[in-house]
């Protein structure tokens, strides 16, 4: 038999072993190997497992070791994921291994497939009868086993309803297997997701002339290699109908669709329609389902049994085959970029994958990413617009309050006089309204006014934010709680007062304003419980509630028709972070909270309050006008060289001792320095203190590299980082391509 042999990804994460192996195989295993099975291999002194990624006909090593097992009758990777894969560790600078566990089943050897016996008929229904009759008078038990099995029509029962049915016990169902009537077994049953809005099956609706002309050119796009289509549609416009519509046209040519979308908790209209409208061939893929939940809908789409899929960011790594379509709702959101573990941006994977299936990729947003809005002006995607309202209600009036001004009148509270009389004016008409702060928790931070202290955290260069209910401080970044205590640690002083504004004390404010009216409040603290984001969104849904308040949950994905009123408490928030993408994450906030009013037959208004109404984004938002927002953005961004005109790695030293921390990163600049040549206008930044110093006990140092076209330097940047990784045992060093946020 001619010798095989594999190159193989060990299932350890380690820079040490981040490269391929390679394995003999013997003889007794060589019908058993394939290409991405799982296979067990002799390691150092250890057995390990590893993946296999090639077979190989020349041996490379001098004396390659044996492959021990083949562990699983079938291949676990696709050729498409070992490509993906690889892809994904070079262009993220991710470990191969990591890469390879993104496209596994999730929870691996943590989960099984949860079965129960069933008794399965062995005979037809009418002769299941005919036996029923004749064991009547001697075996009653067994005789009413075989009637209920017969009543259910010859698919078999489970054993636990048939017990109970019948009050027979193991020993008559023996009896009957020995005589050959019936069999036992265990069938694999299927644990249904119940944390998601029950199915609705709505009717296709009928589209509005624009749709209309939208969907001529998707429907044109499906069936051709295509470039991807970028949806520009305003909030309300009709985007999601599209994408059903899409998808149902990519199963009648007998393929598949991936439907992602940014945070499944917020859409849970969506997740209903898709439900309702593919029954049967439907899955929900993401993190809030049970380890057990996500094992069997996994499965069941690489069983070919579920051949639309919906999910948050994870699903993009769907086992899907033939895919045909790939959406992306509200593809600007910054969730589809997973910043820690092994990173990567949804949208490229999706690229990638459509690429590969030669699918559709559909990107839709209201308000798109500069990225993917540059990218029309080059030629590499299609731009479709809905610029008009289904039904054509009018977009929301919006009035922009200075608080300044407020502040100079003599206005001290939280609330303009403008939004005071508002929301009055909304509740006395029995209508809905909408309060956004994009801050949980009561305050910003608790201060001491006799020394200035301000209560910080153990682990981080941050405040703690301050929470009513149940008192505490917490870290938003590591997580640390602690009780406020009574006085002051620098200066025991008792004169600590919490200053700053979140949800907590706005839903407080509400409530003295407006005692009778019912108020929920939705947020990161409030949705803790599973479900508890659906249950808030039912009962508002029912008009059982008249205010809702909340953080960018509820900026997006709803669509209450009885919300009149949209107040946006404070606008400043997100506009004042040290990243240069805060004006481009306030317009988009603004806009899309916005879009949650006047989605009914009645008018909407919104009220934004903000220290800064001269603000491009606010003005542009206010307008609704994203063309001029994007004129703006673009003409600061562009001589900077920042996304889209150009590309970043922020690579973070991280130590728990700042001088390491900066140790390192000096190093590691001076080893960039010497292998890369900078061309053009590439250039290296730093290093300097990250604008959050320390988190969870880490002091942090970044440089910025950036440049054109920095995948040139991938090889050499990857050889530096994993080189110092081994040689500054103390010292972690990450790289970042393209990052989210620079914090």
């Amino acid at each position: 038999m001619e010798e095989l042999y594999t190159g193989v990804i060990l299932d350890m994460v380690s820079d040490a072993v981040d490269k391929s192996y390679q394995y003999a195989v013997p003889p007794h295993l060589q019908e058993k190997i394939q290409l991405g099975c799982r296979v067990l291999v002799p390691f150092r002194s250890r057995k390990v497992y590893a993946f296999v990624i090639s077979l190989e006909r020349e041996k490379k090593v001098l004396q390659p070791r044996e492959i021990l097992d083949v562990p699983d009758p079938t291949p676990i990777l696709t050729p498409e994921f070992i490509e993906l894969s690889a892809w994904l560790a070079v262009y993220f600078y991710n470990r191969r291994i990591e890469t390879i566990r993104l496209c596994l089943p999730p929870a691996g050897e943590r989960v099984r497939a949860l079965t129960e016996e069933y008794v399965l008929p062995q005979l037809s229904t009418d002769m299941l009868l005919e036996q029923s009759t004749c064991l009547k008078k001697r075996a009653l038990r067994q005789s009413l086993l075989l009637e209920h099995l017969a009543r259910a029509g010859g698919e078999g029962l489970p054993w636990s309803e048939l017990r109970r049915k019948s009050g027979a016990t193991k020993k008559s169902l023996r009896a009957l297997e020995e005589r050959g009537l019936v069999r036992l077994g265990d069938i694999q049953r299927e644990r249904i997701p119940r944390s998601v809005p029950p199915q609705d099956g709505g009717e296709e609706l009928l589209f509005t002339p624009e749709q209309s002309a939208v969907w001529e050119e998707i429907n044109r796009g499906l069936g051709v290699k295509s470039r991807p289509f970028l949806l520009h549609g305003i909030t309300g416009s009709g985007k999601t109908e599209i994408y059903y519509r899409a998808a149902a046209a990519v199963l009648e040519r007998g393929r598949t669709a991936l439907i992602l979308v940014p945070e499944i908790a917020l859409t849970p209209q969506m997740i209903a329609g898709f439900r309702g409208r593919f029954a049967g061939r439907f899955a929900l893929l993401h993190s809030s389902l049970s380890m057990g939940e996500r094992y069997d809908q996994w499965w069941r789409v690489k069983r070919r049994e579920a051949r639309v899929v919906l999910g948050a960011r994870s699903a993009v790594f769907a086992p899907l085959e033939n895919i045909g379509l790939i959406v992306l709702d509200e593809e600007h959101e910054h969730t589809y970029r997973q910043d820690d573990g092994p990173r990567y941006h949804a949208r490229d994977v999706a690229r990638r994958r459509a690429a590969y299936h030669g699918a559709l990729l559909l990107l839709g947003s209201a308000t798109p990413s500069l990225e993917s809005y540059r990218q029309v002006a080059e030629g590499q995607v299609r731009l479709l617009e809905l610029k008009k309202r289904v039904g054509g209600r009018p977009l929301p009036s919006v009035q922009v309050v200075n608080m300044r001004h407020e502040f100079h009148r003599g206005n001290r509270g939280i609330f303009s006089r403008a939004l005071l009389r508002a929301m009055d004016e909304t509740l006395s008409r029995d209508e809905q309204l909408i309060l956004f702060l994009n801050r949980r928790g009561y305050a910003g931070f608790l201060l001491c006014r006799n020394c200035g202290y301000v209560m910080q955290c153990p682990s981080c260069s941050v405040s703690l934010t301050y929470h009513a209910e149940p008192e505490h401080l917490q870290c938003h970044f590591c997580g640390y709680r602690t009780i406020p205590s009574g006085s002051c640690p620098r200066c025991r002083s008792i004169y600590l007062r919490n200053f700053g504004l979140g949800t907590q004390r706005l839903e407080q404010a509400v409530r003295r304003i407006f005692p009778e009216t019912v108020i929920l409040r939705m947020d990161s603290d409030a949705t803790v419980r599973k479900d508890a984001h659906r249950k808030m969104w039912e009962t508002f849904k029912k008009k059982e509630a008249s205010i809702l308040i909340g953080t960018q949950m509820i900026a997006k994905g709803l669509d209450f028709p009885n919300v009149t009123l949209v107040g946006v408490v404070a606008a400043d928030i997100t506009l004042n972070l040290p990243d240069f993408r805060a004006g481009e994450r306030t317009f988009q906030l603004l806009t899309q909270v916005a879009g949650r009013a006047g989605r009914g037959d009645k008018k909407g208004n919104v009220i934004i309050q903000t220290y800064n109404p001269e603000h491009y984004s606010i003005r542009t938002a206010a307008s609704h006008n994203y063309h001029n927002f994007v004129r703006e953005e673009l003409k600061r961004r562009e001589p900077l060289l920042y996304p889209p005109f150009g590309q970043l790695l922020l690579f973070t030293c991280s130590a728990p001792c700042a001088e390491k921390a900066k140790k390192g990163a000096v190093e590691l600049r001076s080893r960039l320095e010497k292998e890369i040549t900078l061309t053009g206008p590439e250039e290296l930044l730093g290093p300097a203190p990250a604008p959050l110093q320390k988190i969870r006990d880490l002091y942090r140092f970044q440089i910025l590299f950036k440049g054109k076209h920095l995948e040139t330097h991938n090889q050499i940047i990857r050889e530096i980082v994993w080189e110092l990784r081994g040689k500054l045992k103390d010292t972690r060093i990450t790289v970042d391509f393209n990052p989210m946020m620079m914090l």
